[in-house]
């Protein structure tokens, strides 16, 4: 018997607690809002909020070579493919949620273009407004200048902004947020 508690235990159980705690729930929590709000297929969504970064996944990533390609969108997505039909989905629900997975990252692969890829690619935006001391955390443990690293994550909310966040809800919810990081971002790149 299927179900989200299945896709959610091998989620868990595949990232590193602060992945999971400071990116998946919050993923998974923005999308679960906009499909509710937006009429979108629930469960597709939450199962895709859940796999949509299994490439990067501790348990994954190491072994399929991600950090070098930055290709986590096409390693989650044949992971997230594997594991949903040893769980029994069906073929079209699994399509569904690989296609989310594959669209969600807006610079790389293909562009959302259903409602479900949309809500996946803005709700893994959103997250890094949301939790930006993970995020930030996060570019500077991959090392570097930091003045390298605050220019990186300058130019990643930006892009999040102009490019990922395409639905207006989600601009709306998460405008307050941008704002104050780009004011605190902005005042220390007048120190470099």
């Amino acid at each position: 018997m299927r179900s989200t508690e299945q896709v959610r235990k091998i989620v868990e159980n595949a990232h590193d607690e602060w992945g999971y705690k400071y990116h998946i729930l919050p993923v998974v929590k923005n999308a679960a809002f906009l499909a509710k709000k937006l009429g979108a297929d629930f469960e597709v969504v939450e199962v895709a909020a859940y796999l949509h970064d299994l490439g990067v996944s501790k348990k994954i990533a190491g072994e399929k070579g991600v950090e070098k390609e930055n290709n986590h969108h096409i390693v989650g997505a044949k992971e997230a493919q594997k594991a949903l039909k040893e769980l029994g989905y069906s073929s079209d629900f699994i399509e569904k949620v690989v296609n989310c997975i594959l669209s969600h990252r807006g610079r790389k692969g293909p562009r959302p273009v259903t409602i479900e890829q949309k809500i996946i690619a803005n709700a893994d935006a959103m997250a890094h407004f949301e939790t930006f001391p993970y995020l930030l955390a996060f570019f500077v443990k991959q090392g570097g200048p930091f003045e390298e690293v605050v220019e990186d994550i300058y130019g990643k909310m930006q892009r999040d902004w102009e490019i990922k966040l395409t639905l207006p809800e989600a601009k709306e919810m998460i405008k307050p947020k941008y704002e104050a990081i780009m004011v605190v971002l902005e005042s220390m790149k007048n120190y470099f």
